[in-house]
């Protein structure tokens, strides 16, 4: 039995039969206030360590360990010994807190009383100058696995002209990408304030990154290069949330690689990118970890996955291991699988005049905001920190706006609260869902502002669906038998779902996921597939306002996994979702993924939809201004609101169902 929503058409007049069936400014805008988000409480993208195949429990459960980097003070956790940042998780196994992950071994060790040369192994620069201040024309080309290039602790430090090659063979148990053992240039503390100008930074290996900052560090990488390759996983790793183990992302996230560009972590730390170029070969460009009020500032600056042709770079996994075997994705035609920025803990990113370059996703958002946004000729830009202070500045030289092109997806929320704005032109340009929304037990909240911004996409605008990590079932079970890497810490390699769409009734959650969409023509088609498989759904809620033409259907939905080629046919059909349960039913039959390994993790979020009202996955579409919308496609809303000049048109043989009352061939106005 179908829930009875309030049908809202203020003062309409409608100049149709209806159907015979029943039914400014320069710097980016400040995020709202408020609990925006904490560290992941699911299977999302938790504190990252690297190392030995073996290890404790995870958090209660088997699921990640809950909080930020730490409890104490400051975000921080009780420290133990060699531990710089705000990770005190390391060791060379999760029993072992004093282990490897502490053991750095840097060509140039720097703290506030100037160069450490006890810990410093200068040898390894082979060029240039340096004191206690700075260093120039330095370079270092070191091969070592875990070794360290400039490590900086609470001191102001200024490199120029540096050339950095850190090309090693590490598998990931002697680096980690969560404490900076075995990054070319790391920042460590408050105190710490690091540029990086007309320098070039190249990695290779598991975890071994070309810059890292934390625990209050602000770092800046101006005019430069960063590059950062990857490597092959040892063996025994198996694909795990754990922080004393992960060097790799979660596959159920739908990405896979173990190169990270950049990590920032803990509380107050601040990372800006400007006039640069940064790449990595697959998993993410410039990541954000654990912690609390984290900036990312990128302006005038390319981020780019590399490795679209996984077949072509270094093996994935040593031969045996649990993703050895994995094939090519075949939605990455022109980029590396992963994403670009990570949002968590409350991170602010802003990206201003930059470029995006990805195979799966621009932003994963697990509580935080980003900002996408364009650079005006002649004004000059502050570049902030949580605290506003300004940390750079930046004076653009010409208009550039924002573009973003991926292969799969543009933006994916899947935890706690995120808000993204798009804006000033910024161009999105996606293969499939420009939004991708997942909820379902993780508290996730998105509220998205577009306007003026240039929209490609797939056939799909917005999907919402149930969260992967929770519908995937999770962790192994503790005496998995394949499961040889510690128990129920790792994720069971194998999706599986029930065969057909679930029309099943749904209990309202109560929470909404929030579009507006103002000055732009956008296209796409907007679905809510939540509440499913016993989760309860969302509300979503979606505002056309001024200057907005929106031509798509909108419709409560459910959802099934497809497989590569029923993603092909859902796009083909320009996205759109069934109307005829006995047609979706023959889809199905053809196409659903009702079960794929992890070797296959690129199935994650693709989707097709049936138009179904569950009782809990309402959808409330609002008109105001001069907004237009052309239906094209099977619609079905709980309420519609039309404020102003703001019209629906409805053509003949398409319906519009609000609240079981239908429409076609008419079009819907607000009496002025």
């Amino acid at each position: 039995m179908k829930r009875i929503f309030a049908l809202i058409l203020a003062i309409m007049m409608i100049t149709c039969a209806v159907g015979a069936f029943a039914e400014e400014s320069s710097q980016p805008p400040e995020p709202p206030e408020g609990a925006m988000g904490q560290p992941p409480e699911g299977m999302g993208e938790p504190p990252q360590g690297g190392k030995s195949p073996q290890g404790g429990p995870g958090g209660p459960g088997g699921e990640p360990p809950q909080g930020g980097p730490g409890d104490a003070p400051g975000g921080q956790q009780n420290e133990v010994e060699g531990q710089l940042g705000s990770w005190s998780l390391g060791g060379t196994d999760a029993d072992s807190v004093g282990g490897d992950d502490y053991a750095y071994d840097a060509a140039l060790y720097i703290t506030a009383e100037g160069i450490d040369d006890e810990k410093s192994a200068t040898a390894r620069i082979t060029s240039g100058e340096y004191d206690a201040s700075g260093a120039s024309g330095i370079v270092i080309d070191d091969s070592a696995s875990g070794h360290n290039g400039i490590l900086v602790v609470d001191a102001d430090y200024a490199i120029t002209g540096a050339t950095i090659d850190m090309l090693t063979d590490a598998d990931g148990t002697d680096t980690c990408d969560f404490s900076g053992k075995g990054t070319a240039i790391a920042a460590f503390g408050s105190g710490a304030n690091v540029t990086i100008e007309d320098s070039t930074i190249h990695t290779s290996g598991v975890a071994t990154m070309p810059i890292f900052a934390d625990e209050g560090a602000t770092l800046t990488f101006r005019n430069s290069t960063l590059q950062s390759d990857g490597g092959t996983l040892s063996a025994d790793y198996l694909n795990t949330p754990s922080q004393t183990l992960m060097v790799a992302p979660p596959w159920i996230l739908g990405i896979m690689g173990n190169a990270r560009g950049s990590n920032m972590m803990g509380r107050d730390t601040t990372t800006n990118v400007i006039d640069s170029e940064t790449s990595a070969g697959a998993w993410a460009v410039l990541s954000t970890d654990a912690g609390d009020d984290m900036y990312l500032n990128v302006y005038n600056s390319s981020l780019t996955l590399n490795n679209a042709d996984e077949s072509a770079a270094a093996p994935l996994q040593a031969e045996g291991g649990q993703i050895s075997e994995t094939l090519d994705n075949p939605y990455t035609v022109n980029y590396g699988t992963g994403y670009g920025t990570y949002v968590i803990g409350r991170a602010v990113e802003t990206f201003a005049g930059s470029e995006i370059n990805v195979g799966t996703y621009a932003t994963i958002f697990t509580g935080g905001s980003a900002t996408y946004t364009a650079l005006e000729a002649g004004e000059t830009y502050e570049l902030k920190n949580h605290a506003g202070e300004t940390t750079a500045t930046y004076e653009a030289t010409e208009d550039k706006v924002t573009e973003i092109h991926s292969d799969t997806f543009g933006f994916m929320a899947h935890q706690n609260e995120n808000s993204i704005t798009v804006e000033k032109g910024t161009v999105v340009d996606t293969g499939f869902a420009t939004f991708l929304v997942k909820t379902g037990a993780s508290n996730q909240v998105l509220t998205a502002t577009v306007d003026d911004a240039t929209i490609t996409n797939g056939g799909v605008l917005i999907q919402v669906m149930d969260n992967d990590d929770a519908t995937n079932g999770g962790m192994m079970d503790a005496d998995d038998p394949e499961n040889t890497n510690g128990g129920s810490q790792n994720f069971k390699p194998v999706h599986t779902e029930d065969t057909g769409f679930d029309t099943s009734e749904a209990a309202a959650s109560g929470v909404a996921q929030s579009f507006t969409f103002t000055n732009g023509d956008y296209t796409g088609n907007i679905y809510n597939a939540s509440g499913s498989d016993g989760l309860e759904g969302n509300a979503l809620n979606v505002t056309f306002g001024e200057g907005a033409t929106y031509t798509g259907a909108i419709a409560s939905t459910s959802a099934i996994h497809v497989t590569y080629d029923g993603s092909q046919a859902v796009k083909a059909n320009g996205g759109f979702a069934f109307d005829d349960a006995d047609a979706a039913a023959a889809f199905a039959e053809q196409y659903q993924n009702t079960s794929f390994t992890i070797e296959k993790y690129w199935s994650i979020g693709q989707v097709a939809n049936l138009v179904n009202d569950n009782g809990g996955n309402a959808v409330n579409v609002t008109l105001t201004g001069d907004a237009v919308w052309h239906v094209t496609g099977a619609s079905l809303l709980a309420s519609l609101t039309l404020e102003g000049d703001a019209q629906v048109i409805v053509p003949e043989g398409v319906t519009l169902t609000v609240n079981g009352v239908d429409y076609t061939g008419c079009t819907l106005t607000a009496d002025m």
